[in-house]
């Protein structure tokens, strides 16, 4: 007689399926709230906004081209689209944000740097910085070292294109400048005069004055004062000599 294996009981695969899907619908409920509460806790909030690297400019100015402040979202808008802002004051020449979890903001700004000073015909002083742009110098801090620059009008585009000239010079190479007035004529619109301590009268333009500089280094180091003529052909005459011409013509 041959006895019969009973058939196995089938698996409720329909069950199974349906408690898998109940059970990934749990768990992105649960993220989801996770989420809802990571976003609406202090987390998520900026609590400390750093900035460095301030000379000319203020805190508050920075903080209100930033348009976010503490207690704002950490996350939004992004690090780049907040440089870009910041980057619109005139003042500054590079800018970098970054964000340090959880909620520090950090603002690093390097400003155009200062190459003259500028005086208002008010008793007011101003930084000139290498754009061009005139900044007041912060409470208690003293004048930099620069050239006082005389006679220019702020929409004068050789003013504009002067401190660019003097931001790409080394400290050094101008810091026997003094005074630097504008002196144009019909051949040469740029022309200025340079006043230095050491004495001398520089007569050149703001187009040479880059390629004339290492020239004028070189007399100021090895030569008495006098007048320099730096333009297509360089001439120097010391005061002493000019002096002796004159008495000579003087003389019956």
């Amino acid at each position: 007689m041959i006895e019969r294996i009973p058939a196995l009981p089938r698996e409720q695969t329909g069950t199974r399926r349906r408690g898998g899907k109940l059970l990934w619908i749990v768990i992105a409920l649960f993220v989801a709230v996770l989420i809802v509460l990571f976003f609406r806790s202090s987390l998520s909030r900026i609590s400390v906004i750093e900035i460095q690297g301030l000379t000319y400019l203020k805190r508050d100015q920075v903080e209100a081209q930033l348009g976010i402040g503490i207690g704002d979202s950490f996350f939004m808008p992004a690090s780049d689209k907040l440089a870009q802002r910041v980057k619109r004051l005139p003042q500054i020449k590079d800018v970098r944000v970054a964000k340090h979890f959880p909620g520090k903001l950090e603002v690093t700004v390097k400003e155009y740097e200062p190459v003259a000073i500028e005086m208002d015909g008010k008793g007011g002083v101003s930084v000139v910085l290498a754009n061009g742009i005139g900044a007041q110098p912060t409470a208690g801090s003293g004048l930099p070292a620069k050239p006082v620059l005389t006679g220019w009008s702020k929409d004068d585009p050789q003013r504009a294109a002067l401190c660019q000239v003097l931001g790409g010079l080394t400290a050094g190479g101008i810091a026997d400048f003094s005074e630097i007035a504008p002196d144009p004529s019909s051949a040469y619109p740029d022309r200025i005069r340079i006043f230095t301590r050491s004495g001398f009268d520089v007569l050149t333009t703001v187009g040479k004055l880059k390629d004339k500089i290492a020239i004028l280094s070189e007399l100021v180091e090895n030569r008495e004062p006098g007048t320099v003529v730096l333009l297509d052909s360089d001439t120097y005459s010391p005061y002493s000599a000019q002096t002796d011409s004159s008495v000579d013509e003087e003389t019956p």
